[in-house]
């Protein structure tokens, strides 16, 4: 896979959205890499680099998988989302 040097914001709610701490933590484990490092990637605020790319790519794996045992897509996560953002709030 080829990534941009940094994950997307919608990515990174998609992906918070749909995984747990635990899911997190275990990609993290089997990556031998510490769990803060796999969530700062996830969040944006470190490159995605080849050494952490196999933890991202298999906790967008899970994120996929629990999206679509709940009935979506994260394609739906995403446009219900941009909908969501569009609606303007009524604070009347």
């Amino acid at each position: 896979m080829q990534f941009q040097p940094y994950i997307g914001k919608q990515l990174t709610r998609a992906i918070k959205a749909n995984t747990t701490r635990a899911e997190r933590q275990g990609v993290a484990e089997k990556h031998i890499i510490s769990v803060h490092t796999l969530n700062t990637v996830i969040s944006g605020e470190r490159k995605i680099t080849d050494f952490n790319e196999p933890a991202l790519t298999d906790i967008i794996k899970v994120a996929i998988r629990n999206a679509n045992n709940n009935g979506k897509t994260l394609a739906d996560y995403y446009e219900q989302k941009e909908a969501a953002e569009a609606t303007p709030l009524n604070n009347h």
